[in-house]
């Protein structure tokens, strides 16, 4: 291990074979994964504004899993919890309350707001926004510059998380409107404003999107059918069915 110049606050946990770039900062209460990796410039358990007005405030518990990647300028905030086998992009935010599960990816630039529950074998890609209160099940997919919304009325901050089934595929520069529940193994196409609920194994697409057709009934370029993905996507990184 390497702490030099590495912050490290009170109650800081750290596993095995951990290593640091520089300008790392854990604040007080984090506690890091064996053989877990911190690039330069990396700010884990940020606290909030009553961590400097409050001298009595306890910075709540940050959990970094084994085997995790963060990459440079990413700054994770308190009272996140992260599994095991996780990486991201560059200049990663993610805000307090975030719940990810293990074997999970967030792209460059994207911005998580907190209060998320997210599932295993999830990947996000570059530029991705996910609003306060979303619940993302497993193996889901969502594409860059995709913005999951909250707030029906802004800025009344009255809000609706979105809900996003397992297998479900979200296309580039798709908007999902607060309160949304999209079904197992949909496939919203890019550039589609979801408006309503979307029922399992559909596409949607469109401004607003509009039901399209079955997963079913989509071709690739070879003209063969490739969704729902997981009956399809044999050899990809990690995916807990390959090779079987």
């Amino acid at each position: 291990m390497s702490f030099d110049p590495v912050y490290i606050g009170k109650n800081v946990k750290i596993g095995k074979n951990v290593k640091f770039g520089m300008n790392v900062v854990l604040y007080d209460n984090v506690e890091i994964g064996d053989n877990t990796c911190l690039s330069h410039n990396c700010i884990i358990g940020d606290s909030d504004m009553k961590f400097f007005k409050d001298p009595e405030y306890v910075v709540k518990k940050t959990i970094l899993g084994n085997n995790c990647f963060i990459r440079p300028f990413t700054m994770i905030s308190q009272d996140v919890i992260i599994g095991d086998n996780f990486q991201c992009g560059d200049k990663v935010m993610m805000r307090s309350g975030t719940k990810i599960g293990n074997n999970c990816s967030v792209g460059t630039m994207s911005d998580l707001q907190g209060n998320l529950k997210i599932g295993n074998f999830v990947r996000f890609h570059s530029n991705v926004h996910i609003g306060m209160l979303t619940e993302i099940e497993d193996y889901v997919w969502i594409y860059p510059f995709v913005v999951v919304t909250n707030d029906p009325c802004p800025p009344m901050g009255v809000l609706r998380g979105v809900r996003i089934r397992e297998f479900a595929q979200i296309g580039a520069h798709s908007v999902i409107m607060p309160g949304i529940e999209i079904g197992k193994n949909c496939f919203i196409g890019g550039g589609s404003s979801v408006t309503k609920d979307v029922p399992e194994e559909r596409v949607y697409f469109g401004n607003p999107a509009k039901d399209f057709c079955s997963v079913t009934e989509l071709r690739d370029t070879n003209d063969k059918q490739f969704l729902p993905w997981k009956d399809h996507l044999k050899e990809f990184r990690g995916l807990p069915w390959q090779n079987k």
